[in-house]
């Protein structure tokens, strides 16, 4: 008996003790949270019975779990929950879905925002996580490709170069058509050099692209507003990342410059002869030119028997371009309690350039703090402070192999005195830097009244310097010859002040009416300086512009400009059994930059959605999580120039008054500007106090279809704008004593359609797969100019003497304006027959076609004013993009394509080294390229026109996420390599990129590198 309770004792503690070992055992468990499209997610909570943890930046997580047997719960708001029995496992990831993952987030949209769901107007996210970890000195340049409807042109890979950003096309012919940047609710102006963020730190980018979304921005938002948030303060335990980013570049395309010495100078005897020159005076004959020898034909071929071969073979596109090495560091930490939080970051940024003596540095700091003071009011701030260096500028490759770098005595090798062409020269003795300061600070207060009802005040201040130094020696460059040496010091300050106080209504009336209305005033104040010290005529160059005072001549010039933003503004939202949607927004601005009676001006807008997926009619197609239909229509503005217009100027102007007296200068009234195409002075600075706002009214219908819980989804928009009493300089009687005069005068059309769709095809624990991607095109028109039917626009190019880019009625802006041409004269009575006298009528020239004449038929002469037309349009016909995800486990690779189709080229570089070779010749009738005539004068015609199309493998990047808990102390360790600018599929000219810029010009720009990054992220 007690032998059999003693048993029985034994068998109860034994089964005691194994529920104690299986219920106490603990255990670390680790793992990575991702969304239904393979993204990391920050901020997810997981629970496992009284434990919790909080996902990093990386998704990832690390928590004690008490038993085998326990589970794991996962929660994030606006996302499904989710619960994992852990089953004796180490390692979970999880996947967070459900329809809420994109339809409950929170859109920024101005003065607030709105779940995804309710947007009625026309509104692009991207999420942080999607741009591209690539090097770029603004934020703007990692946009191309991101969003349907907005173009990023990236015309120079020079370090520090912005971009010019476009949304739903140009809309202004002399003013401003950059979208506003909007950056944590401050206003900082136009895009295109968004060189202040840290790419690390942004949370989300969204495009308010419709009048409805922009029209809560007025007299800003006509040409589209992108609203920039930057990552905000969190509660919880101290987390620290750590992001690098190490890059290795090169030329993309090397430049199509001589290979070949000899070739280049039998080029260059034969085009002095076709240009008239006299056989003895030929370049390459081998004799002493201004003390300078220059082989002859067989010397350079190693035939002259009298003179060895000629060995200088100098490869400058070596010598100029580099494989340059870039670095990017960026340290953050953010944590806090419930009532105070904090983030911060710090970045270090160095880009150097692909020609020699090229560097970009950039310092950036973040300092965001959110402090609950009691349950009613909060207040925080947020300060980014910023410096950069730039230094060099562009170089040529293209001077002749056949001089060297340096002459015998050790100086550097010129042709002439007036030879200031070796890029040698130019990289180590011209200074050209600049150094910027800029600091934004934001310091807001909110007051909770009840639980719908709220204010908030809050003030921003940009702080902006700027200083360029420029010394250019009189040997190197012609300004510095014609100067005795040129140096001077460019200084500009900007201060921008804006106060913004608004009331938020959010209220849900018997859960049947749901109600947000936002209210307010704005007041922006801006004020830029600038100062110009110039000298000319130094005693030597040792001190470059350090001492401008030593100059013979100094010249001062400063500047004050000043302007004032006052602003009342308004937005309701309603929604009716959350499936009826109506917003209506409304503003109004007062600038001093226009008169008295136009100072003021009213941009309302209103839109409707309607979710048909909401209805019951729909509740048997349960495939549909989202089926939304939009409409919009509204009226926004455009303030973009410059003050005081309305008034008349005064200004001054230098001008030579002989050997004895040198330059002096004259004030009065006007202000000189450019030369015109007869090479006269554009009088400008006639004010005119009836100018006014431009005005663009635009309507937006739109489709928003999720399938499979949002697995699918399709955006689609029509859009149509149209802008009238655009701000414009018009051509005036001369007898006024000025050529030009601002005006409100002509109206501009855009329309267009975009489309933009994501599929998340396999959506595993393990193993994920994504596709996207996005298509625009946009029909932009010149309806009207006043009484103009034809204007002039942008720089005159002295290869033609001619503007190239012309605003025509009918036709899109900047299309190219010049004669038509076919082919190559192969007989003088060819060139006769076409109508070409003289030297053009030559075979060899280029054949211009007579198009019209004074009756309105051809006339048998090339005239301007009957025979130019419109040659081409450098607006593309459709831009698009693809992009795809895919992951497997802790391995990730992404690649992006960017496209443009249908875009024209007027190639100034089109006569490269490659088409020289093919020139007519009497034994090469050529019908492409003409014969080579160093005193030619082209005409702007579409000989120089070329198709622009491109596809680009933008990037290509593939990562690999390290197990949790590798390393003590270290969270997370993802190390990953990307390229950029990888390939270009393009039948454009060889050797140049063939995205020129909106103008759609070649000018030679500085060449874009092929990146190839390593890159490494560590949290703590």
């Amino acid at each position: 008996m007690r032998r059999s309770v003693l048993k029985t004792c034994a068998a109860f503690c034994g089964m005691l003790f194994t529920i104690q070992m299986a219920v106490g055992q603990s255990r670390q468990v680790s793992g990575v949270v991702r969304d239904s499209e393979g993204r990391p997610l920050a901020g997810v909570t997981v629970k496992a019975g009284g434990q919790t943890a909080t996902t990093d930046q990386a998704g990832t997580y690390r928590i004690t779990v008490e038993g085998a047997t326990a589970a794991l719960t996962f929660t994030s708001v606006g996302l499904q929950p989710l619960d994992v029995a852990v089953n004796n496992r180490e390692e979970i990831n999880a996947v967070l879905t459900g329809t809420a993952v994109d339809l409950d987030d929170v859109v920024v949209v101005g003065y607030g925002g709105v779940k995804k769901s309710d947007l009625t107007g026309s509104v692009a996210t991207l999420k942080g996580s999607d741009l591209n970890r690539t090097p770029a000195s603004s934020v703007d340049q990692l946009l191309q490709g991101k969003i349907p409807g907005v173009q990023v042109a990236i015309s120079s890979g020079q370090p520090g170069a912005g971009a010019t950003v476009r949304i739903r096309g140009n809309s202004s012919l002399s003013g401003s058509n950059a979208p506003l940047v909007v950056v944590d609710g401050f206003p900082w102006g136009d895009a295109g050099d968004l060189k202040q963020i840290n790419p690390d730190d942004i949370e989300s980018i969204e495009v308010l692209k419709d009048a409805s979304s922009a029209a809560i921005y007025g007299s800003r938002g006509a040409n589209g507003v992108i609203m920039v948030t930057t990552k905000k303060a969190r509660a919880g335990t101290p987390r620290i990342t750590l992001n690098t980013l190490h890059t290795l570049s090169s030329l993309s395309v090397k430049p199509d410059l001589w290979r070949d010495g000899i070739e280049e100078a039998v080029y260059a005897n034969e085009a002095a002869r076709n240009g008239g020159t006299p056989l003895s005076q030929l370049p390459y004959l081998g004799e002493v030119r201004s003390g300078v020898y220059f082989p002859s034909i067989a010397e350079l071929r190693g035939l002259d028997p009298n003179k060895p071969q000629w060995s200088t073979n100098t490869d400058w596109v070596n010598l100029v371009y580099r494989n340059p090495f870039s670095q990017n560091y960026t340290l953050g930490i953010d944590g806090g309690s419930d009532n105070t939080k904090y983030s911060m970051s710090g970045n270090y940024y160095k880009e150097e350039g692909l020609a020699i003596k090229n560097a970009y540095d950039k310092y950036t700091g973040r300092l965001n703090l959110d402090q609950k003071v009691n349950h009613a009011i909060s207040a925080g701030t947020n300060i980014i402070l910023t410096y950069t260096n730039n230094t060099g500028q562009n170089l040529s490759a293209g001077r002749s192999r056949i001089f060297p770098v340096y002459d015998e005595n050790g100086n550097y090798f010129r042709t002439s005195a007036m030879d200031f062409g070796n890029p040698i020269a130019i990289a180590n003795e011209v200074l050209n830097k600049s150094k910027t300061i800029d600091v934004l600070g934001t310091l807001f207060f909110n007051v909770k009244f009840t639980e719908w009802l709220q204010f908030r005040t809050q003030l921003s201040t940009k702080f902006g310097n700027a200083v360029g130094d420029v010394y250019e020696p009189a040997s190197v460059t012609f300004r510095g010859y014609e100067n005795t040496g040129y140096g001077a010091t460019n200084n500009f300050n900007n201060n921008e002040l804006v106060n913004e106080n608004y009331l938020t209504l959010d209220k849900t009336f018997h859960d049947i009416h749901r109600l947000n209305v936002v209210g307010g005033f704005s007041l922006q104040n801006s004020k830029t300086r600038t100062s110009n010290l110039m000298g000319m005529n130094f005693v030597n160059d040792n001190l470059q512009n350090e001492n401008l005072n030593s100059a013979k001549t100094k010249v001062i010039s400063n500047g004050l400009s000043a302007s004032t933003l006052h602003s009342w503004f308004g937005r309701a939202n309603y929604a009716l059994l959350d499936k009826y949607l109506v917003t209506v927004t409304g503003r109004a601005d007062g600038s001093t930059k226009f008169g008295d009676n136009n100072k003021w001006a009213f941009f309302p807008s209103a839109a409707i959605a309607w979710k048909l997926n909401e209805e019951s009619f729909m509740s048997d197609i349960s495939f549909f999580s989202e089926l939304k239909m939009r409409a919009s229509y509204g009226l926004t503005g455009n303030q973009g120039i410059s003050p005081y217009q309305t008034l008349d100027r005064f200004g001054s102007e230098r001008y030579y008054v002989g050997a004895q007296n040198g330059f002096m200068t004259g004030f009065g009234p006007g202000l000189a500007g450019a030369n015109n195409e007869q090479g006269l002075t554009i009088v400008g600075g006639l004010g005119n106090k009836s100018l006014k706002w431009e005005t663009t009214t635009s309507y937006d219908i739109g489709l928003d279809i999720g399938l499979m819980d949002q697995r699918f989804t399709v955006t689609l928009d029509y859009y149509n704008k149209h802008t009238k009493d655009l701000l414009r300089t018009r051509t005036i009687a001369p007898s006024s004593g000025f050529d030009q005069q601002w005006v409100n005068d002509g109206e501009i059309s855009n329309r267009g359609f975009e489309l933009g769709f994501n599929a998340h095809i396999i959506q595993q624990d393990d193993l994920f797969w994504s596709v996207g991607g996005n298509f625009a095109l946009n029909r932009n028109k010149v309806i009207a100019m006043g009484e103009s039917d034809r204007v002039v626009t942008g720089s005159l190019i002295e290869m033609v003497r001619q503007n190239i880019n012309h605003f025509i009625i009918g036709q899109p802006m900047y299309a190219f304006y010049g004669y038509r041409a076919n082919g190559i004269i192969q007989s003088l009575e060819d060139g006769i027959e076409a109508g070409l006298t003289g030297a053009e009528a030559l075979p060899g020239e280029i054949k211009y076609m007579d198009i019209s004449g004074v009756n309105g038929e051809p006339d048998g002469t090339i005239d301007p004013t009957y025979d130019r037309m419109v040659i081409g349009d450098p607006t593309p016909n459709f831009i698009y993009s693809f992009n795809t995800s895919l992951s497997y486990k802790r391995i990730d690779l992404s690649a992006q394509f960017y496209g443009v189709y249908g875009n024209d080229i007027f190639d100034l570089q089109k006569m490269t080294p490659s088409r020289q070779i093919q020139r007519w010749t009497p034994d090469n009738p050529s019908n492409l390229y003409p014969r080579a005539n160093n005193t030619r004068g082209y005409k702007a015609s579409d000989f120089f026109v070329e198709d622009g199309s491109f596809l680009r493998l933008q990037n290509l990047t593939v990562g690999y996420n390290f197990r949790p808990g590798l390393v003590r102390g270290i969270s997370t360790i993802r190390v990953y390599a990307s390229g950029n600018n990888l390939a270009t599929f393009t039948k454009f000219n060889r050797g140049f990129d063939p995205e020129v810029g909106i103008d759609g010009i070649n000018w030679g720009n500085y060449p874009r590198p092929r990146a190839y990054s390593f890159g490494l992220t560590v949290g703590f």
